[in-house]
């Protein structure tokens, strides 16, 4: 068994009445990931260009020894941070596998509440292949996906990955990102990430032929309402203790799950079973940890 967290710590920045406040909050959100303690941590919109990993390795993982892999994916929206990018740190020795640059969506990229163009801000997954003792090798996936919601068409159209030309880019990035991690040899998997969509379940479960670790109704993992930040794995792997950490002044809150093994082996992406697909119970509610601002 061994423990994963999740967090998407947008550059480290807190969100105030006028947006993102400029101050790094870095510690902060180390503070809220110390009480964990995983094995495996995996950040999105980190700042890919300076030490954040390392300081949140630091602060998650104590006293303990930890391998790093982080990327660059694209340029920033948030203040004081120039680059956003997924990274992975573990306890375990990893093997960095080729990472997942996703495809942009064919959509105008207008903000969906001005209608000034914006940049799609590309998007894509780290690979990492670690042992992780009796659970054998588990591939780590972790990234984002296109925030469509943040776009409208040139007629003032908001795009949804319910229907529409959103929900048609779902299903070809799901089947684009299979294909990518088959040609990868990924096997047995969690994938962990901002998957910026209100039904995850339909493309990273049951198109992509992944289990949710969460249960019914999901619970909440942004201040909004909003259930983006999910876990996802390969049939032959159970996440269970499933729970959300709520960041005050975050604008999303950390995941963790502990990750155990299920019996008999189940096929592979993309030759899974409807059957196969279970779903664990549904968990409690998120609960606070407090942090204080300075």
């Amino acid at each position: 068994m061994i423990s994963i967290a999740f967090a998407n710590i947008a550059g480290g920045r807190l969100v105030g009445p006028d947006g993102y406040d400029d101050a790094d909050r870095t510690a902060d959100f180390g503070q809220a990931l110390a009480g964990l303690q995983p094995d495996v941590l995996i950040v999105t919109e980190l700042d890919p260009d300076g030490d954040q990993l390392k300081r949140l390795a630091a602060a998650a993982m104590p006293g303990r020894k930890t391998y790093r892999l982080r990327h660059g994916f694209s340029d920033s929206h948030i203040p004081g941070v120039e680059r956003l990018g997924v990274g992975i740190a573990s306890t375990y020795p990893l093997t960095e596998l080729e990472r997942i640059d996703l495809p942009n969506p064919s959509i105008d990229y207008l903000h969906w509440r001005t209608g000034q163009p914006m940049d799609p801000h590309p998007k894509g997954f780290l690979v990492a292949r670690g042992e992780f003792g009796a659970l054998g090798a588990v591939d780590i996936v972790g990234g984002q996906v296109c925030p469509i919601h943040m776009f409208r068409s040139a007629e003032g159209v908001e795009y949804t990955y319910r229907e529409g030309p959103g929900r048609e880019f779902g299903e070809q990035m799901t089947a684009y990102l299979r294909d990518e991690l088959a040609a990868r040899g990924v096997r047995r998997a969690v994938v962990a990430g901002d998957l910026n969509m209100p039904n995850p379940r339909e493309f990273f479960g049951e198109t992509l032929g992944l289990v949710d670790a969460f249960g019914d109704p999901p619970p909440v993992t942004t201040p909004d309402g909003r259930s983006i930040d999910r876990l996802f794995s390969t049939p032959d792997l159970v996440a269970r203790d499933v729970e959300v950490v709520q960041v005050p002044g975050a604008d999303h809150f950390a995941v963790v799950c502990r990750l155990t093994r299920r019996e008999p082996d189940v096929p592979a992406i993309g030759k899974i079973r409807e059957q196969d697909l279970a779903r664990p119970p549904a968990r409690p509610a998120a609960r606070a940890r407090g942090i204080t601002r300075s």
